[in-house]
């Protein structure tokens, strides 16, 4: 049988065979086109652009000749003598590129005229010194200036010459290139006839078979999977439709099997993720959105449609968050990261704990990540609403117990009258309470100043440097009345952080002071920096009594406090937390290494470019 390929081939090499024929023509014509322009060129065009540079060459030498009657003699001299090589140069050239009837004889006389030329010029130069500038100029106008005009006339003449001759050679070139054109054009007009005819009539051939089975297909697509070929060949197009007659006939056994049935769960698991009330949105390994269901639709104002094969950067612009998914694309270990992002649409504001989750399927390989946006801005409010609860709360608590904490300071100091011993303690027991009630007042008020709104940050470009300094300073005194040492070993140049330096003063005082409460005499605090990975790390070291493995991970939560035993509860137990809050509103972290009977180590970072990460936020 011949093969599909076969009978495509043999039109092929028909078609191959006519456009060989009208190309090999066209190569003769055009070569022999292309060998009277080349001669054209070489000849008559060299010998007019050598006339040209003659002529460049004896006006620059008639200049030089000016110059020198002007008195400056060395400087037209040096001209003169540059030139006259050049038109040399150039009359050899054209000397040995005679191709024109009558060019010898100008040839011959442009080189007489030339020496009368260069003998006048000697002349006049042997006598410039006798006579004055007017009588050399005389002597210029009335000897050299005619021969200069002749020589240009010579030249003149040897240029006309070649620029017929060139004319001439063009007008028969166009006149070649016309017939050559002609064949050209028969012989195209022939094949194109001729190759039309040919492959209309075996595309007819071909295409028949396909079309039927085109139309079959469609039937079957449609749900019509009884359908059978008609087989009318033996070439490939047959056994494609013999092939295609099996495959009908496993789809109707297919529509009964395990596999139609994971499709019909596969459509049902979309439609689930469709019907999710939180944004959701996946993307495969190469960040591009596969599937986004309404609520992303109706959050984010982009349809499915819009958002599909898009990549994530083009839907949703937050680098935070990106760097979250390619962290899980990029871990092999995690599975999972959530964190919680701020976003504005319209004149909506969100808060969303996004969840970004790894895809992986039965043979372990990861198909890109699942991102739900779980709408948590009702909790933001009540988050508020609690932080003001708490703050109105401490200001009424904080008028009746400044009130209390006068009344028995007057009782102790025995202005009212003198107390026993007795009732001495008691008011002492008394103020002891209500000082650390004050305290944690304090706390909650600048807690809920802290958590409030992101307003009360006035950030500038700041040296850590000088903050910490100046943080130190109020504690040397009571470090010093303790005997404990208090040090600071900073960095040199380090960079600017971008940083409210009231909040962040507060950090380090309260860090400063804790390490204060668990250290006693012969102890040390150290406080130093350290600048990495476009970060500021700052430590706050202690050799006290350390803190319990168990705590490290949770004493920077609200209200928590050490107790173990042996140590005293010494603090309101918010200011480590209000210490975290501050610290991640500048885009760092904070956390506590700690070995009982050894100290504790309280390190934070800054970004030292966060004016950037406080933009991105706002976004």
């Amino acid at each position: 049988m011949k093969s599909l390929k076969h009978k495509i081939s043999s039109v092929y090499l028909m078609l191959v065979l006519i456009i060989g024929i009208v190309g090999i023509v066209s190569v003769v014509n055009f070569y022999g086109l292309t060998r009277e322009i080349e001669g054209l060129i070489v000849d008559n065009y060299n010998s007019l652009e050598t006339i040209s540079k003659m002529i460049e060459a004896l006006e620059r030498q008639d200049s030089a000749i000016l110059i020198y009657n002007s008195g400056k003699k060395e400087m037209g001299l040096k001209s003169f003598e540059f030139n006259r090589e050049n038109f040399y140069q150039y009359y050899e050239k054209a000397s040995n590129n005679i191709t024109e009837i009558g060019e010898e004889e100008i040839i011959v006389l442009i080189n007489q005229h030339y020496n009368d030329y260069l003998h006048s010029f000697q002349q006049l130069e042997g006598i410039q010194a006798a006579y004055p500038q007017v009588v050399l100029m005389e002597r210029y106008l009335n000897e050299i200036t005619p021969k200069f005009l002749q020589l240009k006339e010579d030249l003149r003449a040897l240029e006309e010459i070649n620029e017929t001759a060139m004319f001439r050679r063009k007008t028969q070139v166009v006149k070649n290139s016309q017939t050559s054109t002609k064949i050209i054009f028969f012989l195209s007009i022939v094949s194109v006839i001729s190759g039309f005819v040919i492959s209309r009539y075996m595309a007819d051939k071909f295409t028949k078979p396909v079309e039927q089975l085109t139309k079959t297909m469609r039937l079957v697509e449609a749900g019509d999977i009884d359908k059978q070929i008609e087989i009318t060949s033996n070439d490939e197009i047959g056994i494609l439709a013999q092939e295609f007659n099996k495959m009908t006939e496993r789809l109707l056994v297919f529509e009964e099997s395990t596999l139609g049935k994971v499709i019909t769960e596969k459509n049902k698991s979309v439609a689930i993720v469709k019907s999710i009330s939180d944004p959701l949105m996946v993307l495969d390994n190469n960040y591009r959105v596969t599937l986004v269901n309404k609520a992303f639709e109706d959050c984010f104002h982009i349809k499915e449609k819009e958002a599909h094969n898009r990549y994530f950067f083009e839907i949703i612009y937050k680098e935070n968050l990106y760097n979250d998914i390619t962290s899980i694309l990029d871990d092999e270990v995690s599975k999972h990261k959530e964190n919680i992002f701020y976003f504005e649409s319209d004149s909506n504001h969100y808060y969303f704990n996004i969840i970004v989750t790894k895809i992986i399927d039965t043979a372990a390989d990861m198909k890109g990540v699942v991102v739900l946006f779980q709408n948590i801005t009702e909790l933001k409010e009540l988050e508020k609403m609690k932080t003001n609860f708490i703050s109105t709360i401490s200001h009424e608590f904080k008028t009746p117990l400044t009130s209390i904490m006068m009344g028995t300071s007057l009782l102790n100091d025995g202005a009212i009258g003198e107390l026993n011993k007795e009732q001495k303690n008691v008011l002492t027991s008394m103020e002891e309470d209500c000082q650390s009630l004050a305290n944690l007042v304090d706390d909650l008020l600048y807690m809920s100043k802290i958590q409030s709104t992101k307003a009360v940050y006035d950030k500038k470009y700041t040296s850590i440097i000088n903050v910490i300094q100046q943080a130190v300073k109020p504690f040397q005194p009571q470090a010093f009345s303790k005997k404990v040492k208090l040090g600071i070993m900073l960095s040199e140049n380090l960079s600017k952080v971008y940083i409210d330096q009231e909040k962040i003063t507060w950090v380090i005082n309260n860090l400063i002071v804790n390490a204060l409460k668990y250290t006693s005499e012969g102890d040390e605090i150290s406080i130093y920096t350290e600048e990495k990975e476009e970060k500021i790390f700052i430590t706050v070291k202690d050799t006290g009594i350390g803190i319990p493995q168990e705590y490290l991970g949770k004493i920077f939560h609200q209200f928590v406090q050490v107790e173990d035993s042996g140590l005293e509860v010494r603090g309101t137990g918010l200011g480590l937390s209000i210490a975290k809050d501050i610290v991640e509103a500048h885009g760092g972290e904070i956390w506590c290494e700690s070995i009982i009977d050894f100290g504790s180590s309280f390190i934070f970072t800054l970004p030292i470019d966060n004016e950037k990460l406080e933009v991105e936020k706002l976004h």
